[in-house]
C-alpha cells in the first residue's frame, strides 16, 4: 500500500492532465521535485497558504476523477491478473502479457 504522497503522486500521474497548467506545476514540484511549500511560494512569489490551498484543492479534483474513473484501482487489478498469468507458465498467457505490457 502506497504512503499518502505516493499515492497523491500517483494521482497526478494519472490524471495531472485534467488539471490547470499551474495546478500541474506546482503539484509536480511538490510531488515529483520534493520542493517544500516555502521553496514553491518563493518561485511563484506567492504565500505558503495559497500553495497548500491550491494543493488541497488539486488533490480534491485528482481523487474526485479516480471516484469516477477508478483508473489505478483497475490498473492495480490488472497487475494482480497479469502476476498470477506469469505464474501460469503457459505460452499463450505468456504472449497474453508481453501484449498487455507493450500497451502500458
Amino acid at each position: 500500500m502506497p504512503s499518502d504522497r505516493e499515492y497523491n503522486g500517483l494521482l497526478l500521474d494519472y490524471y495531472g492532465e485534467l488539471l490547470t497548467k499551474h495546478q500541474q506545476e506546482i503539484l509536480d514540484e511538490y510531488y515529483n521535485e520534493d520542493l517544500s511549500m516555502n521553496e514553491i511560494a518563493e518561485n511563484y512569489l506567492i504565500s505558503k497558504s495559497a500553495v497548500q490551498d491550491l494543493i488541497k484543492r488539486s488533490l480534491v479534483q485528482l481523487k474526485d476523477y479516480e471516484k469516477v474513473l477508478k483508473l489505478i484501482e483497475k490498473d492495480k487489478k490488472l497487475d494482480l491478473i497479469i502476476e498470477d498469468m506469469k505464474k501460469e507458465n503457459n505460452e499463450l498467457l505468456d504472449s497474453f502479457v508481453k501484449k498487455i505490457e507493450k500497451i502500458r
